[in-house]
């Protein structure tokens, strides 16, 4: 198997592949890496889950699937701090991309990354299966892998939540091309919501990562709400891609 650093030499050439590795790996402030094919740098926090993340979708690519199709509308459900959103930018630049992220750090990332992309809208919220408010559980962990639980109350420390139902009404959205889902469990609560069947009957893709080991059942949710659906399933890395097989 192949080293991570002859990953990126082999992505991005040998100068350019040792220079996006070694700061992203060995630089300790926030800092910025200039990506080829990327219109703006985008920024990364030393010593975080930031450089694995990045290494996920820009250089192994996780996020490269075969839709055979052109997106539109693209939600991404756990947008982190804008990796995903940008690659689908560079991919499919005429698509409007929905970035949701809740947690505020990651948030305030993901709008410096996207503040050129006029087809990236940010959203500050937590999808859930209804309008509640979230508290962080793990508020120590990394920023890629923080989880919730349905708040009691809300105050300044809980996330607000909407759901892809209403998303889809307030965009006047007749149909959602591709959906990202890497939101550390809550996808089963998404799926195992009796609501979800309208949103799924108006869904072209779907790209989940399941995180069965922080939430036992994810899989089972995923597998259960997508069944009779007439989606087909591929996977790179860590990533599920379930299509539609018929004309939509």
């Amino acid at each position: 198997m192949k080293s991570k650093f002859h990953l990126y030499v082999k992505k991005f050439g040998l100068l350019k592949g040792a220079e996006l590795y070694i700061k992203g790996k060995y630089s300790r402030q926030e800092h910025c890496l200039t990506v080829p094919g990327l219109r703006h740098p985008v920024s990364l926090r030393g010593k975080t889950s930031d450089h694995q993340a990045f290494r996920k979708v820009f250089v192994e690519g996780e996020y490269a699937f075969d839709l055979g199709f052109t997106p539109r509308i693209i939600l991404d459900g756990g947008a982190n701090v804008g990796y995903s959103a940008l690659f689908f930018a560079h991919q499919f630049p005429e698509a409007l991309i929905i970035a949701i992220e809740p947690e505020p750090e990651n948030f305030r990332l993901l709008v410096q990354n996207t503040v050129g992309y006029k087809n990236i809208r940010p959203v500050q919220k937590a999808l859930w299966p209804r309008v509640t408010h979230l508290a962080i559980e793990n508020t120590t962990g990394q920023p890629d892998a923080f989880r919730v639980r349905e708040s009691p109350s809300a105050d300044d420390s809980t996330i607000p939540t909407t759901t892809i139902n209403d998303l889809l009404q307030e965009t006047s959205m007749d149909q959602l091309d591709l959906l990202k889902l890497d939101i550390e469990g809550s996808e089963k609560e998404l799926l195992e919501d009796p609501a979800r069947n309208r949103w799924i009957s108006r869904t072209r893709a779907l790209i989940v990562e399941l995180h069965d080991r922080f939430k036992p059942g994810c899989t089972t949710a995923v597998e259960q709400a997508l069944t009779g659906q007439n989606f087909s399933r591929s996977q790179r890395g860590e990533n599920i891609l379930f299509i539609r097989d018929s004309s939509f």
